[in-house]
């Protein structure tokens, strides 16, 4: 079979099986690979080098399949990508053609669907195969299974390639966070020497013409604010802070701050911006609300998370003392104008780390606080496997226990971290470790104009998010702590093995099919890409790395 067959064999089996996020039907992967392992004459004959390694205390039981073609010497490349996929609610009456990329493209041709000008093109040019997976992520997948088909037919095959499959990408990462403890494993009991960790997510374009690589991952963290405010009647609103005022506030230092934005390489990040905000009142009353919270997503190249937090901590402060500034002037001119004279203002800045407030309520309140928390985190873990509770929602819970455990009622805003964080990765950290890797992306590069006249552009950065921010964590041991103390359930529900992360320390690089509309009814992926260049390239750089 020809490799063009055996990755249209492999994606129209692969695409068939539904693998919806954060859903039990993640499991299904299981039996495709059972079935794949069992076809492939080396991996049914080596079972040892072949597997499902389960997730260390995942409520779905999800599993990441594996698979270890052992050659000639230690050099390994791993190659990852996610078994899971965004669901297909948005295909309409087209719902089960969604898993058929053939059908559903030929459907779509039929013109009994809504495309827009762009898609409409792309569908008329033949180029491209729709459907759910083809792009976001099983093409990717399906080169490499055809490519391993290829590799474990040679004898004297040179290296070796440790094959992923992780599921949970699209939600919280929890395949990668657990393979880091298989890649330990195996570099241990096989003594493999990881060379390169290969993502093959699916690119996207700004021009048609030029195709990109990506040597990094940008990175993620998600602060969480809550502001405890005080209550009063709307009628004697001095007697009382408004915590919508004080967030809102901390909106406006923060949100589209470009003191955030970074730039490496030829990369930039956007400014962080605010995803929610909300007061905390259940119902309506003539009272200030006692609370209000809200997130943001912050996007890093370089940046430590201390780093950030500690610029959110000042911007917080600044924005505390510009509340009770506006404050006073507002209640002087009160006062002046009412003729009534009233107590002076006592508030204060007051700016928390949730880790600061963790031990303070454990000074406070001791065994009392420990029990109280240990019993909510085990009713969030509930809620959550359940799909009753957001991480978000969760989070607020978690600081409002611990609020009720210190004996300190002023108002306050508490900074946390709360999951998914995902640490920014580039090349340049590992730089010793990528002379070699740097000199195959300039040979494919220039490969690709010889061959094809098809410009590649390396980007620094993969900005859509990645599971390869887990292949390497370069920030010191004062960034880890802090994490640790600032990360709300940490250990408890999510979890990163950073420092083993930090041990491990593998080149990354992206290399995959120009895919369009992930997530959407109008998924496809190019099929030139798919069934001929994206196969060329991986196959010509994993030879070039592995005979060094």
């Amino acid at each position: 079979m020809d490799l063009k067959r055996a990755i249209e064999k492999n994606l129209l089996e692969y695409v068939a099986v539904k693998t919806h996020t954060s859903t039990a039907l993640e499991n299904n992967n299981v039996e495709f690979f059972e079935k794949w392992f069992e076809e492939v004459p080396y991996f049914k004959e080596h079972s040892q080098n072949r597997g499902f390694h389960e997730i260390e205390g995942d409520h779905l039981g999800r599993k990441i399949p594996w698979a270890l073609l052992k050659g000639q010497g230690d050099d390994t490349i791993i190659i990852i990508h996610h078994t899971d996929t965004v669901d297909t609610d948005d295909y309409g009456v087209n719902l089960e053609l969604a898993y058929k990329p053939y059908e559903i493209t030929e459907e779509y041709k039929k013109g009994r669907v809504d495309l827009d000008e762009l898609v409409q093109k792309d569908l008329d040019s033949g180029q491209w195969l729709f459907g759910r997976g083809v792009a976001d992520m099983k093409g990717g997948a399906a080169i490499v299974l055809s490519l391993l088909e290829e590799y474990s037919k040679a004898p004297d095959f040179k290296g070796n390639i440790l094959f992923l499959g992780v599921p949970d990408e699209e939600n919280l990462s929890a395949g990668m966070r657990g393979a880091v403890t298989l890649l330990k494993e195996l570099k241990e009991s096989r003594s493999l020497n990881y060379i390169l960790m290969l993502d093959v997510e699916p690119h996207e374009r700004d021009s048609e013409d030029v195709a990109t690589i990506y040597d990094g991952s940008v990175g993620k963290l998600m602060p969480v604010f809550y502001v405890r405010g005080k209550l009063a009647h709307v009628g004697q609103v001095f007697r009382g802070l408004n915590p919508i005022n004080l967030l809102s506030e901390i909106v406006r230092k923060t949100d589209l701050n470009a003191d955030f934005i970074e730039t490496v390489g030829n990369t930039t990040t956007p400014p962080p911006t605010w995803l929610y905000m909300k007061d905390k009142k259940e119902v309506y009353d003539v009272s200030l609300p006692i609370a209000a919270a809200g997130y943001m997503s912050v996007l890093t190249l370089d940046k430590p998370p201390k780093e950030i937090f500690d610029k959110l901590y000042q911007l917080s402060y600044e924005a505390f003392e510009k509340v009770i500034e506006d404050t006073k002037k507002s209640y002087n001119k009160y006062q002046k104008m009412s003729g009534k004279k009233l107590d002076a203002l006592k508030w204060k800045p007051n700016v928390k780390f949730y880790g600061d407030l963790y031990k303070e309520a454990l000074r406070d309140s001791g065994e009392a606080f420990t029990q109280a928390i240990e019993k909510l985190m085990k009713s969030l873990k509930s809620d959550f496997n359940n799909n009753k509770l957001s991480i978000i929602d969760g989070a607020y819970k978690i600081i409002e226990k611990t609020l009720e455990y210190v004996k300190d009622l002023s108002p306050v805003v508490v900074i946390a971290l709360s999951p998914p964080y995902y640490p920014n990765t580039n090349n340049n950290m590992v730089a010793e470790k990528c002379l070699e890797i740097n000199k195959s992306v300039e040979s494919l590069v220039k490969f690709a104009k010889e061959t094809w006249n098809q410009q590649y552009y390396v980007q620094n950065y993969f900005t859509g998010i990645s599971d390869l921010s887990y292949a390497m964590f370069e920030a010191d041991r004062e960034n880890i702590k802090y994490i640790e103390e600032n990360m709300l359930m940490w250990k408890d529900i999510y979890y990163i093995p950073l420092e083993d992360i930090k041990e491990l320390s593998i080149p990354v690089l992206n290399v995959g099919p120009w895919g369009k509309d992930f997530h959407k009814y109008t998924e496809r992926v190019y099929m030139e890409d798919l069934f001929y260049r994206t196969p060329i390239l991986i196959d010509r750089m994993v030879k070039e790395l592995l005979s060094n």
